[in-house]
Order: structure tokens, then C-alpha cells, then sequence
């Protein structure tokens, strides 16, 4: 009896010491490759030239989405890296927060959609006297010590407008209703709206419009639904053209429009595109937007930066292109658009 006990405990023990041996073996394989990984990660991170960071005020917009993704692609292939601020904090934070963020992180250079505010211009000249260089987008800081402005000029915008505004002269006057941005730091929409004014009244057309405008909130797109479905689902007669000054309120008034059962009642012009504007041309929910290219405004972003670095000087304004999409034009638009999709994809 004995010496079966003593085998029995044998079998055990040689069993415990081959299921811990086994243990050791998978183990020591794991921490192996969680170590390799590591490693292969700080590979990839030393090979990173630059470290830029890039910020916007409404992460949610799709317009400065597709900036980031532009400036991505491009600073990716220069072997630097563009962060998206803000993108991984729990908190959400301003972009004033992010600047400070930037600055105190070192980064290489920021890109970010400044607006005309004090504080902004306190942030970009820090940023500037700590030797970061700064590139503004979509809406300038034209006081501070950024190094250039990549966008639109805001006149030219309210010019494009304006233009578009006159086809509709009659001689029976019409209301144009003009959504802009209650910020009043915000002078980029005071300008648009100054140019489209004075388009209007340079013009022999200018007996034929009544200028408005109207506050919409634009740091959510709640806020933007709330005041634009005030607006449509009143039983009042709509003004005969609204124009939107940015891709939030295009995006509520397309909708807003269907959901009340107003299209036809009058006569939309927005900013820039997304599936929901251009769905809506298509439909004729809304009659034209005014788009740019902002995959080429996020590449001159970067080539702003390189130039900045290699020469110490770069162009203090770089224009992006701006382009009128109707019902007419809209399918040779998408068409290019595909052209360029397919012609990235294959690089």
C-alpha cells in the first residue's frame, strides 16, 4: 500500500512541476512579446521627425475633420506626427486649454483654428517666444505672431456669396437671412457679412435685397438645432434666402427643412459639404454651398510648418481654393472628388 501511496505521490509531483514548468514556459513567451511590443512601439516613436499638434474649437465639425485628416496624411508622410489634441482627454477642454497643453508638451508646431480673442493671441505669442512655431486655419489671429494663416479670406467668401445672392435679383425685394455666430471675438463671419453687403451694393441689383442677420449658437449642434427648428417650424413665412456661415448650421437647416415639411419655401446657400448637404443639392432641399478644398488646406498647413523650419520664413496668408456646388454642377463635383479618393487609394 505503501508503495502505491509513494507512486501516486510521484505522479503528483511530476505533474505539478510539468504544469508549472509549463506555466514558467508560457509565461516567459507572453512577457516576451508584450516586451517586444514595447519595444517596437519606442522603434516607431523614435523614428518620428516632428511632434505637431493640432486644434479646433468644435471637434465635431466636419469641415476641421477633414483639415486633420488632410494634415495627417501629409505630415505622416514627411515622418512626422500630427496629434489631435484633446481626441484621448476625458475632460473636454477648450481650445485655449489645448494651446496651453501644447506649449507645455513642446511640441514642433501647432496648427490651430484661432479666431481673433486676446487670449488667443497671449497663447500663439507664448507658443511663438518658446520658439513653436504656429499656423492658423480656418479662422485667423491676425495680431499675433502666428507664422501664416492657411484658409479662405473671409471677404472673397462674402463676395462668392454676394454673387450668388444677385442671380435672385428681381424687381420685387427679397430678405436674405444671414445665420452667423453670436461670438462677438469672432470678427471672420462680420467680414463675410461685410462682403457680401458690399457685393450687394456695388451692384446695380441692390434696391433687391434686405440684408438680416440672426445669432445661432455654434459650439454644439444642439444649440445650432434648437434655434434653426425655431426658425423653420414657425407657422411665418421663411425669408425668401437664408444663407449659413457654417457647416453646422447648413447640416440643421437641410434637416430642419425636411422635418417641417418646408423645402421649396425658400432659397438655402451653406458652407462646405458633408453626405447631408450634398444629399440635400441633389434633392434640391438646399440650392448650392460654398465648399473648399480642405484636404489641400490641411497639406499647406504642414508645408507651411517645413518651410517655416528649413528657412526660417513662409507666406503670411496661403489662399485655399473656393468653389460654388449647385444642382447643375453637383455630379461632376462628386465625380472628381472619386477621381482624387481612387488616385490616393492607389498611391
Amino acid at each position: 500500500m505503501k508503495e502505491i501511496s509513494y507512486k501516486k505521490l510521484a505522479v503528483i509531483m511530476i505533474s505539478v512541476m510539468l504544469t508549472v514548468t509549463a506555466a514558467t514556459i508560457i509565461g516567459v513567451v507572453i512577457y516576451g512579446n508584450r516586451v517586444y511590443r514595447i519595444l517596437e512601439e519606442g522603434e516607431k516613436e523614435s523614428d518620428i521627425q516632428k511632434h505637431y499638434a493640432f486644434i479646433c474649437e468644435n471637434r465635431n465639425d466636419g469641415f476641421y475633420r477633414s483639415i486633420y485628416e488632410g494634415a495627417y496624411r501629409s505630415a505622416e508622410e514627411e515622418g512626422d506626427y500630427l496629434e489631435d489634441m484633446g481626441k484621448n482627454l476625458s475632460l473636454s477642454s477648450d481650445r485655449f486649454d489645448l494651446m496651453e497643453l501644447s506649449i507645455d508638451a513642446g511640441v514642433d508646431g501647432i496648427i490651430v483654428d484661432a479666431g481673433e480673442s486676446d487670449e488667443m493671441k497671449e497663447l500663439i505669442d507664448l507658443a511663438d517666444g518658446k520658439g513653436i512655431p504656429v499656423i492658423t486655419v480656418g479662422s485667423d489671429n491676425t495680431s499675433s505672431a502666428r507664422k501664416s494663416y492657411v484658409g479662405f479670406g473671409y471677404y472673397d467668401l462674402g463676395i462668392n456669396y454676394g454673387k450668388e445672392i444677385l442671380k435672385r435679383a428681381t424687381d420685387e425685394q427679397k430678405q436674405v437671412l444671414i445665420l452667423m455666430s453670436p461670438d462677438a471675438d469672432d470678427s471672420s463671419q462680420n467680414i463675410i457679412f461685410q462682403g457680401i453687403r458690399e457685393t450687394i451694393e456695388r451692384s446695380d441689383g441692390s434696391g433687391s435685397f434686405k440684408l438680416e442677420t440672426m445669432a445661432v449658437p455654434d459650439t454644439s449642434v444642439f444649440g445650432a438645432e434648437e434655434s434653426i427648428s425655431a426658425l423653420i417650424m414657425k407657422d411665418d413665412e421663411l425669408p425668401d434666402m437664408i444663407i449659413c456661415l457654417n457647416e453646422i448650421y447648413t447640416t440643421c437647416v437641410c434637416q430642419a427643412l425636411v422635418d417641417y415639411n418646408r423645402v421649396g419655401q425658400t432659397i438655402v446657400y451653406g458652407f462646405y459639404e458633408n453626405s447631408t448637404i450634398l444629399s440635400a443639392i441633389q434633392k434640391n432641399v438646399i440650392y448650392a454651398t460654398l465648399t473648399m478644398n480642405t484636404d489641400q488646406m490641411g497639406s499647406y498647413c504642414i508645408d507651411a510648418l517645413k518651410e517655416y523650419e528649413e528657412t526660417g520664413y513662409v507666406n503670411e496668408y496661403i489662399p485655399a481654393d473656393i468653389r460654388v456646388v449647385t444642382a447643375d454642377n453637383i455630379d461632376e463635383y462628386l465625380n472628381e472628388k472619386e477621381g482624387e479618393t481612387d488616385y490616393e487609394t492607389s498611391d
